[in-house]
C-alpha cells in the first residue's frame, strides 16, 4: 500500500470522522441537557415547570430507540461495508448524517407533524450513521499491516472520545 506518510490525509480524515460523527448518541448526559436547555418536547410539559416527566419520558424514549438502532444496525452494516466498501458505507453515513442533523434541526419550527417524532426518527439516522461511520473507521487500519494495531487503537480511544 505504501508508506502511512504518504497517506496521512487518508488517516487524518478518517480518524476526524470516527471521532466528530460516529458515537454522538453515546454522549447522552450532556446532550440531554442541551435539549432540555433549548425546549426539546417543552410542549409536552403543560402548565408544569419544564423539564417535566412527559419531556423526561420522550427524550429518553428517543434516547432509547436510537441507542437500540446501533445494534439493531450493526450486523447489516457490517455486512454493508464488507460487500460494498467503507466509499459506499461513508457516503452512507453521510448522506443519514446529513438528513439527521437538519431533522433535528427542523424540530423546533416543525414538531411532531402527523403524529411523527422527527426528534426521535432523526436521533435514529443519527445512531445509525454513526455505527456505519465507526465501522468504516475500523478498515482504514488494515492498509497499514505495520501499523494497523496503532491505528486500530486510535480509532476506539476516537469512538470513546466522540461519545
Amino acid at each position: 500500500m505504501g508508506e502511512l506518510k504518504d497517506w496521512m490525509p487518508l488517516v487524518i480524515f478518517d480518524l476526524a470522522c470516527v471521532f466528530l460523527y460516529s458515537g454522538i448518541i453515546f454522549g447522552w448526559a450532556p446532550l440531554h441537557q442541551m435539549l432540555v436547555k433549548e425546549g426539546f418536547y417543552a410542549e409536552l410539559c403543560e402548565g408544569e415547570e419544564v423539564p417535566c416527566a412527559a419531556m423526561e419520558n420522550k427524550l429518553n424514549s428517543a434516547f432509547t430507540l436510537a441507542s437500540s438502532a446501533v445494534s439493531v444496525i450493526a450486523l447489516p452494516a457490517g455486512w454493508f461495508v464488507d460487500t460494498f466498501g467503507p466509499m459506499a458505507g461513508i457516503m452512507i453515513a453521510g448522506v443519514l448524517q446529513v438528513i439527521s442533523l437538519t431533522g433535528i434541526g427542523l424540530v423546533q419550527q416543525l414538531g411532531d407533524v402527523a403524529g411523527f417524532d422527527l426528534f426521535a426518527a432523526s436521533l435514529v439516522s443519527m445512531s445509525m450513521a454513526g455505527a456505519i461511520t465507526m465501522f468504516c473507521g475500523y478498515t482504514v487500519p488494515f492498509l497499514f499491516p505495520k501499523q494497523a494495531t496503532l491505528l486500530i487503537a486510535a480509532t476506539s480511544c476516537l469512538f470513546d472520545g466522540s461519545c
